[in-house]
């Protein structure tokens, strides 16, 4: 339970965050002040740049598939990239939303960016390692 909490909880917080913020009409982010048009990009590419760090380290310490164990950053990605799509289409049944090809497109560049931080942070790591075993 105490590994579900800490691993997997987080990643199914955050999907349930993105769900619950795109099911809200876009009225009601124009009462706080959101008037700038590049903001909801920002969001949309913040959102999936952690949703892909929390999916990653679910996929890495769950234990009942050491395929995905294995291909936690790949996953992630993919992951990401489908429950993007599944937001968009969800916009379709929400009063005044709209899907749109760009919110994917961004929604996966947060993804990749996510993604490419920790194949780097990955590296550095494994690179540390070497050096302190030599």
């Amino acid at each position: 339970m105490a590994r579900f909490l800490r691993y997997q909880l987080p990643a199914l917080a955050w999907v349930a965050l993105i769900f619950v913020s795109s099911a809200m009409p876009t009225v009601f982010f124009s009462r706080f002040g959101v008037e700038e048009p590049w903001v909801p990009k920002v969001v949309h590419v913040l959102f999936f740049f952690f949703l892909c760090l929390f999916l990653s380290r679910a996929l890495r310490h769950q234990q009942s598939s050491p395929f995905l164990a294995r291909r936690s950053l790949p996953m992630s990605m993919v992951i990401s990239l489908m429950l993007g799509v599944l937001d968009e289409v969800h916009q379709m049944f929400v009063a005044g939303r709209h899907p749109r090809l760009t919110d994917v497109l961004l929604d996966l560049c947060g993804a990749t960016l996510m993604a490419g931080t920790l194949w780097l942070w990955d590296r550095h790591q494994s690179v540390r390692r070497e050096r302190v075993t030599s």
